[in-house]
């Protein structure tokens, strides 16, 4: 069904309100309905939340750096987490943030520049690339160009998107949430944490709404099929709107218009066959401090490593109950107590990931907003500065309240406020980028399991770089901030819970899976040593 102008004038006025941050209950209550019982009122959603959130993206690039290319602005859609809760079907439609600004790609160039990396190829066969090989593991960057002459590769970008690759076929990857297939057959699977991602051709451009589809572009058009779920597809000639398609519909799309799919059944068919595809075994070393019994006022984490050797978080300072966690029980932080715990290897140059709940209290202060969880990086390039989890206090650097990750020349800041006095599944899989100086630090951050950005902004260099302390080295420390000789007097309060520190950067399934099942995989485990 179409809205009505005084039903369009309504979702105008609860969808401002959830981009201010003032929703009411009532609204609340009101917008949960509609978002329930109208197809035509979540499309609207999705469309308004994505300009509003398009023009807060690209205002935030344009202050913090000049592009080196001509870039056109995309679309950014946050849904708020309470949606969720509503109907497992609607939370499948609005779970995440949709678009993060496209880039242009560069045509004439086959090989990626440094940028940030956006995702990695995670299964192959008999793949054969028309310039050098990627194998299983290869990051794939923002800007890339990837021609396949032949074979099947799997690309996972950090949204969660999965697309599977069949040559010959070209592919440009814009961000972790959109790209444009040139030529060759494309399938692609959406999780919930990314719906909205996008696949656009010279003829088409398909917004996936939590579903399975495959495109198939030629030099005539493009063909698209749903597998499940729905996708938007919006004709890229003049004045054609776009079309809602659902499981088993399809559509060709051409210069000349939209019409029926030749053969199509046979298609179908063809595309919903299963397919093998070499894997990279992933092995991770990993602690998980739960925080649900203290001994001496130590939190013992698991498992032990190989030898028996246990890893215990300690709190200093005026010690406060337990609190009921999100699992349990939880650590409260006053601001006057502090924890450490150690992780070998944490300070080094290889990746981690370090995922935890965490609640921040409404009404908390600006002053408040301190490391959740911070650590030394002993390594060249951030000069052995420090690396801090927080939650943004500057409302020139994005949202007040905003996840946010600092380190030595710079931040990554996200989009959803945490302070709202809920608990909020915070994951950051953070890189220092090697020795290589042309490979940035990469800084991937998750809130409630979707993307929240994987752009770092550029800024002053927090502190002169100092000499590496091995006695601070491999620390992690809760609720303080760091200074160069240890933990300063700014706090942080609120409650952390189930804290896991991983030895890699942990793929967006896996978060998801720490975030529903408080565990990872059990076959990519292994002791720490």
């Amino acid at each position: 069904m179409n809205l009505t102008d005084r039903e369009i004038l309504e979702l105008n006025q609860l969808c401002g309100a959830v981009v201010d941050g003032t929703l009411t209950d009532a609204q609340r209550a009101r917008l949960s309905q509609w978002l329930r019982e109208s197809a035509a009122a979540r499309r609207h959603y999705v469309r308004a939340l994505g300009q509003s959130a398009s023009l807060h993206s690209y205002a935030a690039e344009v202050h913090t750096e000049a592009p080196d290319a001509p870039t056109r602005a995309a679309k950014v859609v946050r849904f708020p987490l309470w949606w969720a809760a509503i109907l497992p079907a609607a939370a499948a439609l609005v779970m995440g943030l949709i678009y993060l600004r496209t880039p242009a790609v560069d045509e004439n160039s086959g090989a990626a520049q440094p940028s940030d990396f956006v995702g990695r190829i995670t299964g192959v066969k008999d793949s054969q690339w028309a310039a050098g090989s990627l194998a299983t593991g290869a990051h794939v960057r923002k800007g890339q160009k990837l021609e396949l002459s032949a074979g099947v590769a799997e690309v996972t970008f950090d949204s969660g998107a999965r697309v599977v690759l069949e040559g010959a076929a070209s592919l440009h990857i814009n961000s972790a949430w959109d790209v444009t297939l040139r030529r060759g057959t494309l399938k692609a699977s959406v999780p919930p944490e990314a719906v909205g991602f996008r696949v656009s051709n010279a003829a088409v451009e398909v917004v996936d709404l939590g579903t399975e589809f495959t495109m198939v572009a030629d030099a005539g058009g493009a063909e698209v099929f749903v597998l499940k779920g729905e996708v938007e597809a919006a004709p890229r000639g003049a004045g054609q709107e776009a079309i809602l398609l659902k499981e088993g519909a399809s559509r060709r799309f051409a210069p000349t218009g939209v019409s029926d799919v030749n053969d199509s059944a046979r298609k179908f068919a063809l595309f919903t066959e299963p397919l093998a595809l070499d894997r990279l075994a992933l092995v991770t070393r990993h602690l998980h401090w739960s925080f649900d019994e203290a001994v001496d006022g130590a939190f013992r984490a698991a498992p032990t490593d190989a030898t028996g050797h246990t890893f215990d978080a300690r709190l200093q300072g005026a010690m406060s109950a337990p609190t009921t966690g999100r699992r349990g029980l939880a650590l409260p932080f006053t601001g006057q107590n502090y924890g450490v715990a150690k992780f070998p290897g944490l300070s080094g140059n290889t990746p981690h990931t370090i995922a935890f709940w965490v609640r921040v209290p409404e009404d908390a202060p600006l002053s408040d907003a301190y490391s959740m969880v911070t650590w030394f990086a002993n390594n060249r390039k951030l000069g052995n500065r420090h690396v801090g989890i927080n939650w943004n206090r500057d409302r020139n650097d994005g949202p007040i309240g905003a996840l946010r990750t600092d380190f030595g020349g710079g931040q990554a800041v996200g989009l959803t406020s945490l302070r709202d006095g809920r608990w909020h599944h915070i994951a950051v899989c953070f890189s220092p980028g090697d020795e290589d100086p042309t490979v940035p630090v990469q800084v991937k951050q998750y809130v409630d399991g979707r993307l929240e950005s994987s752009t770092i902004i550029p800024g002053k260099t927090r502190g002169p770089a100092v000499a590496e302390n091995t006695a601070l080295a491999d620390l992690v420390w809760l609720g303080a901030r760091l200074g160069a000789t240890g933990p300063r007097q700014q706090r942080f309060r609120g409650d952390l819970d189930e804290l896991f520190i991983a030895d890699r950067g942990l793929e967006p399934q896996e978060i998801v899976s720490l975030m529903n099942e408080n565990r990872l995989p059990s076959a990519t485990l292994a002791a720490h040593r």
